[in-house]
């Protein structure tokens, strides 16, 4: 990183980008690093002093656009992409598009800056110049964002003059292909989803130590302990958290109530404590389930949790059981071995990291992603509940109480 301490050693005219606005009026030197990653221009910085002298001057480099507003497990699982920018770039600057309700989920310790999908950032896009564009969404309102942006290199997803999604570079057509052929993607590929986005965009990616990034602030990891503890619980408990949940698009994503009615059974045999887990959408499943089962060993803290809270919830568990859905993948970013349930969806593409293990349905109709469903016993039905129990105990014995996330894998900030 280059750092300029005494502007008065550096030979010739200030560094590009750099500007000496005061001189031209009369009132000395000062020079104003424009290029710097962080400056911000209508206030100070977070160092908040000027730029001549500052060590902390950081030139902006190699500038990267990455567009992902999808869903917020997409968003989550498309930071395992920022180690091998890091690697292939690494003094760039990650400018990352993304919808309002993912921003918690985009690690601000990894990206320079957040922006969401607004007329303002539309505005930002016809003025600012980038080297690369990584355009990671399908729907084409974001895909048009990829050729409004300025840049030689433009990878990913792109909309033509029709209107029309295509892939930018002759990488992505297989990550496209499986968006469109529905046999290629339920039985075909036997790929991962970070082994098929770094392909599609041409990012290295290395299994052994590219991981997701999740921030997870002190403040949150506060209040989870706090709500752990108003309900007897401390952390170095065996906590084995249920997210009983799923994303409302695709039907047989989540679990039966009945399912986890007898995995509680089971733990509570084990007297192991049991945490609910989950946001608005799995309230009234969360009460269902403590109404029709009395055990000392069942907590629920409620659903009215921040992003931030429930992530450090999750955090603060031994294991978490979960279909595939948002919390899931926040396990996974936290470092919790999971014990993933799949019904309608594609097991192959989820990476556990080695945390964990995946239960899969017996149906030969599964996957589908099918929205709607008239087949009895259902694929989440056919998942026995002494399956889970057994996956959960091999978890809790297989890991250690869990320490608080370190940075090193993208974890408390």
């Amino acid at each position: 990183m280059t750092q300029l301490n005494n502007f008065e050693n550096v030979p010739g005219a200030l560094p590009e980008h750099w500007r000496d606005f005061s001189r031209e009026a009369g009132q000395g030197t000062f020079p104003v690093a424009l290029d710097c990653r962080h400056y911000i221009g209508d206030r100070p910085c977070r160092f908040g002093r000027a730029c001549e002298g500052c060590t902390d001057y950081s030139p902006q480099g190699f500038r990267i656009l990455l567009l992902k507003t999808g869903a917020l497990g997409d968003v989550l699982r498309t930071t395992i992409l920022l180690g091998g920018i890091r690697r292939a770039y690494p003094h760039s600057h990650i400018t990352w598009i993304t919808a309002p309700g993912a921003v918690p989920l985009v690690p601000a310790s990894q990206v320079d800056r957040i922006w969401t999908l607004s007329p303002q950032t539309l505005f930002r896009l016809h003025v600012e110049r980038f080297d690369l564009v990584l355009s990671l969404d399908k729907e084409p309102e974001v895909a048009a964002l990829a050729m409004v942006a300025t840049a030689p290199d433009k990878r990913g997803m792109g909309v033509d003059s029709r209107g029309a999604v295509y892939p930018l570079n002759p990488e992505m057509a297989y990550y496209y292909r499986l968006g469109l052929d529905n046999p290629e993607k339920f039985h075909g590929n036997r790929r991962s989803y970070p082994d098929l986005l770094s392909e599609a965009v041409r990012i290295p990616y290395d299994p052994e130590t590219d991981d997701y990034h999740l921030d997870i602030s002190e403040k949150d990891l506060e209040t989870a302990r706090r709500l752990l503890a108003g309900q007897g619980l401390s952390p170095a408990d065996p906590i084995v958290g249920l997210n009983t949940g799923a994303g409302g698009v695709f039907v047989n994503k989540d679990w039966t109530v009945l399912g986890y009615l007898e995995l509680i059974r089971e733990l509570e045999r084990a007297r192991i404590p049991v945490l609910l887990l989950g946001g608005d959408r799995e309230s009234s499943r969360n009460a269902e389930i403590a109404r029709k089962i009395s055990s000392p060993y069942l907590r629920e803290v409620g659903s009215a949790l921040s992003l931030g809270v429930f992530s450090a919830l999750v955090s603060l568990c031994r294991v978490v059981v979960t279909g595939d859905t948002l919390g899931m993948h926040v396990a996974l970013a936290a470092g919790r071995p999971v014990v993933a349930l799949f019904g309608s969806t594609q097991p192959h593409e989820i990476e556990l990291f080695g945390r964990g293990e995946k239960i899969v349905t017996p149906l030969s109709c599964a996957p589908c992603y099918r929205r709607s469903c008239d087949i009895h016993p259902s694929c989440m039905e056919t998942i026995d509940a002494q399956r889970v129990t057994d996956a959960v105990m091999r978890q809790i014995a297989a890991f250690a109480a869990p320490r608080e996330r370190d940075s090193s894998r993208g974890g408390a900030q």
